[in-house]
């Protein structure tokens, strides 16, 4: 994506920021700058409004917060525009790998070494694609009866407010683990949380949904 601003500290902000969820930012002053191959621009409407440029443009403004933004702008180039379903994955354990999809594109994917900091993830994710038709999370049984028991109780309380939200476990014996390689910098956390991501897809091809 492009970058237009004057804001050289807010510049290298959003830079670290993006670099985090694999998105590589391409930062100059003059829109006129940018490659063809940039179909997606960010900038601040306090410093320019960018009119009859044929490309998507996002102002910060209008997202509350930098990840929101990048999340944004990952689906505006994964053609992401109308939100028909989404899915959170999560590989439970010590650590715990999350991956977040919209319409079958992955978002993006996180860690976490405690279930609170997830927990409002997950509802600040859930909240921004409200408009969603199929709301689904599944959980992967990975731990023992008893955790994941707890974890699903915990859940169903997290989350009884959002309509129209499913909670599933999914076995991951036999995973598709290995069906696609790991790329460099991801945690095998979040690995196996898009291998379980992809394991639910395929479940539901099978269905026919």
């Amino acid at each position: 994506m492009g970058l237009v601003t004057l804001d050289m500290k807010f510049a290298s902000l959003f830079r670290e920021a993006a670099s985090k969820m694999g998105v590589k930012t391409i930062h100059i002053l003059d829109i006129d700058e940018l490659p063809l191959s940039v179909l997606v621009v960010v900038a601040k409407k306090s410093e320019l409004q960018l009119k009859n440029v044929k490309r998507r443009v996002l102002y910060v403004e209008d997202y509350p917060s930098l990840e929101e933004l990048i999340e944004r702008v990952i689906e505006v180039l994964n053609e992401v525009e109308i939100y028909r379903n989404v899915l959170i994955a999560i590989d439970p354990g010590k650590t715990i790998g999350v991956a977040y999809l919209v319409n079958s594109k992955i978002i993006k994917t996180s860690t976490y070494f405690n279930e609170e900091s997830m927990f409002e993830d997950i509802k600040t994710f859930l909240e921004r694609h409200r408009e969603a038709d199929e709301k689904i999370i599944v959980i992967g049984s990975t731990t023992t009866q008893e955790e994941l028991s707890k974890l699903l109780q915990v859940m169903t309380r997290q989350f009884k407010g959002v309509e129209g939200l499913r909670i599933e476990v999914l076995d991951e014996f036999r995973t598709t683990r290995g069906v696609i390689p790991r790329e460099k910098g991801l945690s095998k956390d979040e690995y196996s949380a898009i291998m379980l991501s992809l394991r639910k897809k395929l479940k539901l091809r099978r269905v026919g949904i």
